[in-house]
């Protein structure tokens, strides 16, 4: 990462540049009119005064001034009109481009390694898909056109100088160049300041989300004041970092500001030389020095602006590290696309570790699942149950052996067509801010009214339905706040449901649910998943009885396969020893129930 950023601080302008080419007819069509408004609102006022000082006065022709004021009035008018037409094209490139540069990172992200999640905050990627890139929309819609125009400027008017006398367009040339290595020299410090600055706004906007997300605990813990102070010392260390870029961009002022006195006075001195010896008449000195004053104020945005470019570096940094990052295979390999699946999975000789980890997860897991087949899998935890979820979908790739589904390797399958065939159901319930239908069609986006009804009650949600009174068009709050865990569990079962996948997975899927309602959602999942096949992951033995297959695995290997009979007739067993540890944790807790209430 530190060799990107080393390739490109040098070269911020030219990043910059690098977005605006594919606008490149919107720009060439904004700097021909910021050109024609130089030439309204600057140079020809400027050279009236040179006219009017050497010609008019001095020969008495006032009928003159009337046609001189009407081509001031008209230049006036004109300007107004091109500073419109700058400020529409300015604005219309600026959010384009940073449109087009937030999708893009999105897209990204998208496709990206699952493990690349694990290691990076999700405020640092917030502040990378979105803030970053409106630092250069920043740049472009407000400082954009200046810059363009101080450009511009300075050109046209360092041309006119010479048109006037070589000497003081030599002079301004060479003061701007000595300025500008200056101004680029405080500007990298400026850049260094920003950066760091950047890096602890990510940070703060981190903790903040933390915060919010998080107010529920916080308030039953009674930790919102250690919530407050916590903010407050990471604000503290943001402020002091933004006032290091403060002090170092208001170097770069005192730089810049000297510029114009400098420029000015230098142009005077050497313009009473030339009026001295002849060379240069009264008017064309004044004109000179209202130029090289005009030229001076446009160095001086062009060096602010410059400044602003260079800040927008650490912004442009952070996106090509993110863009730099690696692609997982999966997200971006097309594969083979096929109609319904039959629903047959295989592991052979699956072998896993965590990137970044050398201890294996899983060590030679091979176990064959039939169409229609209900298995389980059960286990202590971390024995590696849900990691063979996370293979199965391709959030990983194992470390050695295969996975296959209908006989073909999920490696030669197209990712989407795999995912399209399967449905989940898992205890962390993700639902977005919405109302329960547009939840619920998440799976499948075209299900009609009956079916959504349909899918609700068999996952035991139909009587909360029927008490609301906006029904599915019930707003479920952020992240299903206004919803029970329970609920939350089976509204995700009612969409898998509704998905109607060949292969339904079922990962802790009533771990929020009392017994009785547990019991009644499995014979629901039986009765409308009799032509699937379910994978039922549970640490909860009870849900696993009607299975056609238990497979028990401890320590990242399976150590039993079997039946729920067959496998507790062996008594020593880890399927029985958890089934009877299970057995004896709910017959001392109707002991001391009993106990409590005589």
């Amino acid at each position: 990462m530190s060799t990107t950023v080393s390739q490109t601080k040098n070269r911020d302008g030219r990043r910059v540049l690098a977005f605006l080419k594919p606008y490149k007819k919107w720009v060439i069509a904004d700097s021909v009119v910021i050109a024609i408004s130089q030439v309204f609102s600057a140079l020809i006022p400027t050279l009236a005064l040179s006219w009017l000082v050497d010609t008019i006065l001095p020969n008495e022709s006032y009928n003159w001034l009337w046609g001189l004021m009407w081509l001031l009035i008209l230049s006036a008018v004109l300007d107004l009109v091109m500073m419109v037409i700058d400020e529409y094209f300015c604005h219309q490139t600026a959010k384009t481009v940073t449109n087009w540069q937030k999708l893009r990172l999105f897209r990204h992200l998208q496709i990206l390694p699952y493990s690349f999640y694990h290691n990076n905050p999700s405020g640092e990627l917030l502040a990378r898909v979105s803030d970053d890139p409106d630092t250069l929309h920043n740049f472009l819609a407000w400082e954009g056109s200046t810059f363009m125009a101080s450009v511009q400027g300075v050109i046209i008017y360092s041309l006119v100088l010479l048109w006037i006398h070589p000497y003081l367009m030599i002079t301004s040339v060479v003061l701007g160049v000595i300025f500008y290595w200056t101004s680029n020299y405080v500007g990298a410090r400026t850049r260094a300041a920003s950066a760091d600055a950047r890096k602890e706004a990510s940070r703060y906007l981190e903790r903040l989300r933390e915060s919010v997300t998080g107010i529920h605990l916080s308030r039953v813990m009674g930790v919102s004041d250690s919530e407050v102070e916590s903010v407050v010392a990471i604000r503290d260390t943001f402020v002091q970092h933004s006032i290091k870029e403060l002090k170092a961009r208001m170097q770069s002022v005192i730089v810049i500001a000297s510029y114009n006195g400098f420029a000015l006075g230098t142009v005077y001195l050497i313009s009473t030389l030339l009026i001295w010896d002849n060379n240069l008449s009264t008017g064309q000195m004044l004109t000179a020095g209202g130029l090289v004053t005009i030229a001076a104020n446009e160095m001086q945005r062009l060096l602010r602006n410059w400044l602003s470019v260079r800040r927008t570096g650490p912004a442009l940094d952070r996106s090509e590290i993110l863009l730099a990052e690696e692609t997982a295979e999966a997200e971006t390999t097309t594969g083979v696309s096929g109609g319904r699946a039959e629903g047959r999975i295989s592991l052979k000789d699956v072998t896993f570790a965590y990137p970044g980890k050398e201890e294996n997860v899983l060590s030679g897991v091979s176990f064959d699942i039939l169409a229609g087949e209900k298995v389980a899998l059960v286990g202590p935890s971390g024995s590696g149950k849900s990691t063979i979820v996370d293979l199965l979908f391709r959030l990983y790739e194992t470390k050695n052996g295969f996975i296959e589904v209908d006989g073909r390797s999920i490696t030669e399958w197209d990712t989407k067509w795999v995912r399209s065939q399967m449905a989940i159901v898992t205890q962390d319930v993700i639902l977005r801010s919405g109302t329960l239908a547009e939840n619920l069609r998440i799976g499948k986006p075209d299900a009609t009214d009956e079916e959504l009804l349909k899918a609700v009650q068999d996952s035991g949600l139909g009587e909360l339905i029927e008490t609301l009174p906006e029904g599915l068009n019930t707003k479920v709050g952020e992240r299903g706040s206004l919803l029970s865990g329970g609920q939350k569990q089976r509204l995700s079962l009612a969409r898998a449901i509704l998905k109607d996948a060949p292969i339904l997975v079922l990962d802790e899927a009533s771990s929020a649910l009392d017994p009785i309602t547990e019991t009644k959602i499995n014979e629901a999942v039986l009765k409308t998943g009799k032509n699937q096949t379910i994978l039922i992951i549970s640490h909860r033995l009870s849900t696993v009885l009607s299975a056609d297959k238990i497979i028990v695995l401890e320590h990242g290997k399976i150590v039993e396969e079997g039946s729920h009979a067959e496998l507790l007739e062996n008594g020593s067993g880890v399927y029985s020893r958890l089934f009877g540890r299970e057995a004896e944790i709910g017959e001392e807790t109707i002991n001391k129930v009993a106990v409590n209430t005589n």
